[in-house]
């Protein structure tokens, strides 16, 4: 961490400098230090394997067209009126055991326009729709199904 800290801090400040790196130091070193302290961190590195690494980045990928997909379907309800808006609540339980991957699913549902995460407690989420439509299979989603493959370490096809 103390590393990334002092590569980030000579990276916005331009120039490489004695006096940069002096200070740069100083505040890495008690950024670090209150990091470890305040939340209890090892002094090991976690690396996650080149895998791990591609099934995030896959899973944002697709993240990403899942809002473009919500995006357009929002947009639809917006340009025709005359469709009636089912607004929805739902409460599902979720099968995802790490709670990383909880919140990752709920902020995933929040990003997605027309949807909301209103509620994360233990295995149940609870989820606000703009629509009925937009919550239609929500807790057996690609998202879902794409984090409980990381937490069982599945090998991707």
């Amino acid at each position: 961490m103390f590393l990334g800290l002092l590569i980030l801090w000579v990276i916005f400040n331009g120039r490489i400098t004695l006096e940069i790196l002096l200070v740069g130091a100083a505040v890495s070193a008690a950024l670090t230090y209150m990091w470890r302290k305040l939340f209890s961190a090892s002094h090991h590195v976690v690396i996650p394997g080149i895998e791990m690494l591609w099934r995030y980045v896959r899973y944002f990928c697709a993240l990403v067209l899942e809002m473009i997909n919500s995006s357009i379907r929002v947009m639809y309800l917006i340009l025709h009126p005359e469709e009636e808006i089912k607004p929805q609540l739902v409460t599902f339980r979720t099968k995802l055991k790490k709670e990383n991957h909880k919140v990752i699913l709920a902020n995933s549902i929040t990003l997605t326009p027309g949807t909301i995460t209103v509620g994360l407690k233990g295995d149940k989420m609870r989820v606000h729709g703009l629509d009925a439509s937009l919550l239609e299979g929500i807790e057996d989603s690609d998202m879902v199904r794409r984090l409980e493959k990381m937490e069982g370490g599945a090998i991707d096809e």
